[in-house]
């Protein structure tokens, strides 16, 4: 029987110690620290530096809802923690192994937390962000063996509820903030094998966070540092089901760190919180273009009712834009709401517009991520939908074939734009009449690239559409011959 199942067992006999610890649990979080080095090391470390390299997954980006997700290729990877300041800063080069990432330079990242003050680097300032984004770094920091069981020692945290699952010990981990993490500890070696925790995303709602220790070797400081600690050369995490990171590194227990404090201008500014601004022109009689931010909708009006094309970035834009198209036809309702595909920047205003009762229109392909997403869990944050529960009502466009509202007078038409490299479930929407058509990241005229002009203009000549301007989800309006130009100047030279 191993030590941790003898104090089990003893606890249920109201023992409160065994080997010195208080609980079982702590006796577990004890043995742990000794599997990686001694508990006295352990006290002692009050710094990690992680180098390394890796992948970073673009969560939302995958080219059909069940596919894998796209990646980043990185180097110069390095993670700087300081536990007792809670602070730590991460800076990467990532490289994009995708045609939207800009595959042919690498972009350096960096960002990190300082107590409750998350900041990011851009250009050659910095910026504050949310007390969402805050909270999940703090919580970030003890996704590591080493963080985990301090945190687990520290005298303001709650370690309970030992258990045995699928071969490993099991104990949650409750922080001073209240964050529960949960540690799992091998069952032959003792070491900590994987962290657990919980947040909220606005698109997947109540999602486990999962970080993997894997391939465990004994490190050391740098420059003479004596701190021998065995800790994991193998780090992946996860995100509900996505694989949203993975990297090989070293580590340095109480190596040198630099200056960690967040900088002067972030610490002072105010938390980031969404902000919305909806403008409006009118392109054509009926039909209004919803701009003022990266990402836009187009409205379109009918006999007796409107359809609103695309619904993007977060629910706040989302019902600030439905609460514009209501004051702008106040006398008819709004019926439809055309979703051009399913990556998270152009969808995640898809349960606000369940809450409103309206119809959501898409390709079939993406029909079960729909269905998925509005049956989700929203209780860490109770979004709309959460608020006021309605059933998904949903058409959708059929593999190439067309699917047209009309009222006789005005009619929309939806396609699929066919091999887009991009999406598979991605649609255009086309008025025949005003000879407008209406596009997301096939075309982007701000876009200093456009590797998939081409199959737009493709689908469009195909399909015989007559267009004359184009209104795209993000850039500006736009002319057949801008999009002509941009395929023009993609194409590599003749021989």
């Amino acid at each position: 029987m191993r030590r941790w199942q003898r104090c089990l067992v003893v606890s249920s006999l109201l023992f409160v110690g065994c080997g010195g610890a208080a609980t079982p649990e702590l006796q577990l979080v004890e043995d742990a620290a000794e599997a990686i080095g001694s508990l006295r090391a352990l006290r002692e470390t009050t710094t990690l530096v992680i180098d390394g390299q890796g992948r970073t997954y673009r969560l939302g980006q995958n080219k059909s809802p069940r596919s894998d997700l796209p990646y980043y290729e990185v180097e110069n990877y390095r993670l700087q923690i300081d536990f007792a300041n809670e602070r730590w800063r991460l800076r990467q080069d990532r490289t994009s192994t995708f045609l939207t990432g800009s595959p042919l330079y690498g972009v350096r990242q960096t960002y990190g937390l300082d107590g409750d003050v998350a900041y990011d680097a851009q250009g050659e300032g910095t910026v504050r962000a949310s007390e969402q984004i805050a909270a999940d770094r703090w919580a970030e920091m003890y996704h590591n063996p080493v963080g985990i069981l301090l945190l687990a020692l520290d005298e303001t945290s709650t370690v309970s509820n030992l258990r045995e699952e699928e071969g490993q010990q099991v104990v949650d981990v409750a922080g001073a903030s209240g964050t529960q993490f949960t540690l799992f500890v091998d069952g032959e070696t003792g070491l900590p094998s994987k962290v657990m925790s919980s947040t909220y995303h606005p698109v997947l709602g109540d999602v486990a966070i999962e970080t993997l220790f894997e391939d465990y070797a004994e490190t050391g400081g740098l420059g003479g540092f004596q701190t021998r600690l065995t800790l994991p050369r193998g780090y992946a995490t996860s995100l509900d089901r996505f694989r949203v990171s993975e990297y090989r590194v070293s580590t340095s227990p109480n190596g040198p760190i630099d200056d960690l404090a967040a900088p002067a201008g972030a610490r002072s500014a105010a938390p980031a919180t969404a902000t919305v601004t909806v403008e409006v022109e009118e392109v054509a009689g009926g039909v209004w273009y919803l701009t003022g931010q990266s990402h836009h909708s187009v409205l379109v009006e009918f006999a007796e009712y409107l359809a609103l094309v695309e619904a993007p970035q977060n629910e706040a834009r989302t019902l600030a834009v439905i609460e514009r198209v209501r004051a702008l036809r106040p006398d008819k309702p709004l019926q439809y709401v055309i979703n051009t595909h399913h990556h998270f920047d152009h969808s995640a205003g898809i349960r606000a517009v369940v809450s409103e009762g309206l119809t959501v229109v898409t390709h079939e392909l993406n029909r079960s991520f729909f269905e998925d997403i509005v049956a989700r869990q929203h209780s860490i944050v109770q979004d709309a939908l959460a608020r006021n529960p309605q059933p998904l009502t949903i058409e959708t466009v059929t593999g190439d074939e067309m699917y047209e509202l009309t009222d006789g007078r005005r009619t929309l038409q939806i396609y699929r734009i066919v091999d887009d490299a991009h999406c598979d479930g991605i649609v255009m929407v086309y008025l025949p009449r005003e000879r407008i058509l209406i596009e997301a990241d096939a075309y982007s005229p701000t876009s200093r690239e456009a590797p998939f002009a081409e199959v737009l203009l493709r689908n469009i000549e195909d399909r015989g559409l007559r267009v004359n301007t184009i209104l795209p989800i993000h850039g500006g309006i736009s002319e057949l011959e801008d999009l002509e130009s941009a395929v023009r100047t993609a194409r590599p030279p003749a021989d």
